[in-house]
């Protein structure tokens, strides 16, 4: 029996999957993203929202959209990039063609909602999930509800800067951010900055793929090319436990594919945390891709219980 479905809106396709009530997966479906216009958007969405419905065989099944961006709790536009749907009410346009209740929440809460509840975070109290991959972003998760706060925007951690210290320290330049900022962590942790950062250390355009597999092959240019992304990813750390302290931190996204990343950060650490704190678990996600769905659906489903209690 589906309990319940999720959809994960993403820049090239729309990934729908139906849940039972282990959450495990009954059936997924995929079609490309339309662009060529926000109206073809809404429809593709609504295709995938009464496929799931169809697949169930119920038209009250609770279902959640994640999308990358951030929405106004005032105005209820969305900010986001790579989709035609910023400036615009995509969730409420949604319902309204659909004339249904449907839930939406950014992709990163989505990701820390699902490990937090079902995966690599489910032991622990608090949970940040980390994405890092071509971007970085997150979403914290504490007693199974997700902090959100105004704008979505709780959790963007990758577009905090990196300290002032540890840019001289390591004689990085500031890069402008694609939020119009200069010096996020993004611009070095994610993938497109490691690569920065081998162009900076061995003066060679290097990828993420060919530092990873030859640092640990034992390559001590690219030892050192890790051993600065790990610092940085410790001060990152850092910043996260003086904001909200997690227990744990789930890695997601393409980097969280490097062998033995978990080790890797959780070596860094001991230089730039608090004096005498507990650092946080480094775990890796355990869905990998499938997190974004299967926590839109687990959001459709809190948000359904808070209709009926209220109802």
């Amino acid at each position: 029996m589906v309990r319940a479905g999720g959809i994960d809106l993403g820049g090239t396709k729309i990934e729908a999957t139906a849940f039972d009530s282990d959450w495990a997966m009954v059936e997924t479906k995929r079609i490309p993203t339309p662009q060529d216009s926000y109206e073809n958007l809404v429809d593709a969405l609504c295709e995938m929202v009464i496929w799931l419905e169809e697949t169930a065989g119920s038209k009250g099944l609770p279902v959640g959209v994640g999308i990358p961006g951030f929405h106004s709790k005032r105005t209820g536009k969305f900010l986001t990039a790579n989709l035609l749907a910023s400036g615009r009410t995509v969730h409420q346009d949604l319902i309204d063609k659909l004339g249904r209740a449907v839930a939406f929440e950014n992709d990163c809460n989505c990701f820390a909602l699902s490990e937090a509840m079902l995966g690599a975070g489910r032991s622990y109290a608090s949970v940040f999930g980390l994405i890092v991959g071509t971007g970085v972003g997150g979403g914290y998760c504490s007693n199974g509800t997700l902090i959100s706060g105004l704008n979505g925007a709780a959790g963007e951690y990758g577009h905090l800067g990196i300290p002032y210290m540890t840019i001289k320290e390591l004689g990085l330049d500031g890069i402008q951010c694609g939020c119009g900022r200069t010096g996020c962590f993004e611009t070095y942790l994610a993938g497109p900055g490691m690569r920065r950062l081998a162009k900076h250390v061995i003066g060679k355009d290097v990828d993420a793929q060919t530092i990873t597999t030859a640092a640990a092959a034992g390559d001590p240019q690219m030892q050192e090319v890790m051993r600065i992304w790990a610092r940085i990813a410790a001060e990152l750390v850092a910043a996260l436990q003086c904001t909200v302290d997690p227990d744990c931190i789930v890695l997601g996204g393409g980097l969280s594919k490097i062998p033995n990343i978990d080790r890797i950060i959780s070596e860094a650490l001991s230089d730039h945390l608090l004096d005498q704190t507990e650092p946080p678990e480094i775990r890796v996600a355990e869905y990998g891709d499938s997190s974004g769905t299967r926590g839109a659906a687990l959001a459709a489903v809190q948000n359904y219980e808070i209709l009926e209690e209220a109802s």
